[in-house]
């Protein structure tokens, strides 16, 4: 259907008025311009999923996350079936290992012995969950397989904020074993972390507050609201509390830390997912307090983050941006409509692909857009021993995915 088509239909509805879900706010006007050239300019001619891509271990259903153990020849993913999955590079075998209280989402090694996984547990949409399974940060013992919660609950804030950044003296902290029913809520999505040098700061991002915030279909609502309330959160292991870095940006999805001399942070990069913008914000240092946008006007949904050895930052784009979504954020009083509709008549690309940028996160030297025939919704883009594997997000998928990192045209820096 033809986007003038699409409009005429969506703009029939909002006359004759329509109601959105409960609890979904909508967001200012937003103007989305064109994809920058320089991402244009580094894109592939040439599509590397058609030929090269790689699949092995069919039985690994989609997943969100991926983290390996190259001394053990093992693997883990986040899959969507509820388990997380462990994947045997020696007998090229996949496995469900263990299964949290609900969906598991971005995970990381607790710290260089590797023998525990932190792990962001989440609900996922379109499931039922009990409410004694909560979402939150999950610590995972590998040997024994004990899974134990790090943390469910969340301060409450007193007031809204909008693109706030906190420097580390600033930000607003309180003790874990302070909080109760009365200043605290359950987490509302627990979806992406990263971990300082010495692991004891854990960075949690926290896409958007709602009480029945979900991932995938249950996210889809947030991302036509377009209303910034995602936040991140530093936990310190050492001193026992949880503090707010980030409030008020746009569904904050992927991150990556950067330390300064002392080795300790100075920045976070992080994707607001549905604003189609990478960010960066300044922690410490004489920026300290401010952020500024790496990217903006993306080519798709940024997702996940990951640096490789060379310190360059690799993302997936899970879908490519289409010309109603650009028209609906300009004109948000149309959201109600979109709302009020079924999400399997909203039409949705298939395409999806990855982006990989220098490590100073400004300067794009690689980009690939897919048609979604041979792999569907890239989460993240995860490099790893010459390849570089793409976490699927779909429900449908299944086995994992790569590509030799050399098959890609991606410029020096």
């Amino acid at each position: 259907m033809k986007l003038n088509h699409i409009i005429i239909i969506l703009s029939t509805f909002a006359l004759a008025g329509a109601c959105s879900p409960s609890g979904i706010k909508i967001g200012e006007p937003y103007k989305l311009g064109d994809v920058p050239s320089s991402i244009s300019e580094v894109q592939d001619k040439q599509d590397p999923f058609i030929a090269g891509l790689k699949v092995e271990m069919t039985d690994l259903p989609g997943h969100d996350d991926l983290i390996f153990d190259p001394s053990k020849g093992l693997g883990y993913a986040s899959g969507m079936d509820g388990w997380i999955w462990k994947l045997n590079f020696t007998t090229g075998k996949a496995e469900q290992w263990l299964k949290p209280p609900v969906n598991p989402a971005g995970m990381q090694y607790s710290d260089k012995k590797k023998d525990k996984i932190l792990v962001c547990a989440s609900r996922l949409g379109g499931e039922i969950y009990e409410e004694i399974n909560r979402v939150g940060l999950y610590e995972v013992n590998i040997e024994t397989k004990k899974i134990n919660p790090v943390i469910l609950d969340l301060p409450k804030l007193e007031k809204e904020e909008f693109e706030k950044v906190y420097s580390f003296s600033e930000m607003p902290t309180a003790s874990l074993k302070d909080l109760n029913f009365s200043n605290s809520r359950p987490f509302s999505l627990c979806n992406d972390l990263a971990i300082s040098e010495d692991g004891n700061r854990i960075y949690i991002t926290e896409p958007f507050e709602r009480t029945d915030a979900a991932m995938g279909s249950g996210a889809v609502p947030e991302a036509i609201g377009l209303y910034p309330h995602g936040k991140l959160w530093m936990l310190d292991k050492s001193k026992n509390t949880i503090s707010l870095v980030l409030n008020g940006f746009t569904f904050v999805d992927g991150i990556l830390l950067e330390k300064s001399a002392d080795g300790k942070e100075e920045s976070v990069v992080f994707t607001e997912t549905t604003k189609f913008r990478i960010i960066r914000a300044f922690l410490s240092g004489k920026n300290q307090g401010s952020s500024e946008i790496l990217f903006e006007n993306l080519p798709g949904l940024a997702d996940g983050l990951e640096r490789d050895e060379s310190g360059r930052i690799w993302t997936g784009i899970i879908k490519r941006r289409s010309g109603l979504v650009n028209f609906v954020h300009k004109n948000p009083w149309l959201k109600k409509v979109i709302l009020s509709l079924p999400q399997k008549i909203l039409p949705i690309s298939h395409n999806t692909g990855i982006l990989v940028i220098d490590p100073s996160g400004k300067k794009p030297l690689y980009y690939s857009m897919h048609d979604g025939t041979k792999i569907k919704d890239i989460s993240v883009s995860v490099p790893f021993e010459g390849r570089v594997y793409f976490p699927s997000f779909d429900k449908t998928s299944r086995g994992l995915y790569s590509l030799p990192i050399s098959s890609l045209k991606i410029k020096e820096f």
